[in-house]
């Protein structure tokens, strides 16, 4: 994110309010430069993450987004590394698929925010590592996602993987239920059977 404020000459408006200027022409080349600004950091952040973020600003500015960004990752100590690392390593995987991508969304963003640094390979072992608790479920997809790992291997691939294979199963089920709605409605109604005694 930084590198690429960088680059394109943004980072000034990042630490800085409308100018007070009333040369027209500069007020437009801020509003845009701020625009582009706040699209990028936005851009960096997962969408979880991004949303707590943006809560609570009223305005798109990019200084407000740098500021509540910086606010909330600017603890870089000893204890914050741990707790936070804690965090990732306590939470044990549960059969709500969903819950478990958007906790370890947010884990990662709050690890990479505070400067935990690891290889992105070993970071993508310990979620499957998690998920292989239910191994009945997530075998084959832990099998598969092994067999295919390189070195650019990291932990968002792992997460939209498994986001993906959750929205598969989901369409399927879904359906099988409509086929099955489908079929009970073209049955033909049939009249009870009567058994008629003749005295």
């Amino acid at each position: 994110m930084n590198v690429e404020l960088s680059a394109r000459g943004l980072c000034e408006v990042c630490h800085s309010y409308v100018p007070s200027s009333s040369d027209p022409s500069s007020l437009i080349e801020w509003h845009q430069e701020n625009i582009e600004a706040a699209q990028i950091i936005l851009s960096h952040l997962h969408q979880e993450i991004s949303i707590s973020i943006v809560v609570g600003i009223k305005v798109k500015s990019a200084k407000a987004l740098w500021s509540k960004i910086t606010i909330k990752f600017s603890s870089k100590t000893f204890t914050n590394r741990g707790r936070t690392w804690v965090q990732w390593e306590c939470p044990k995987f549960t059969r709500k698929i969903e819950e478990y991508i958007k906790e370890c969304s947010k884990i990662l963003f709050d690890i990479a925010g505070i400067g935990i640094s690891l290889p992105p390979d070993i970071m993508a072992y310990s979620i499957l590592g998690k998920i292989s608790q239910d191994r009945s479920k997530y075998d084959h997809f832990i099998d598969s996602m092994v067999l295919s790992m390189n070195s650019n291997i990291n932990t968002q691939q792992i997460l939209d993987k498994l986001s993906e294979l959750i929205r598969n199963k989901n369409t399927r089920r879904d359906c099988q239920k409509n086929t099955i709605k489908e079929e009970n409605g073209s049955r033909p109604y049939s009249l009870p059977q009567t058994n008629f005694h003749i005295n």
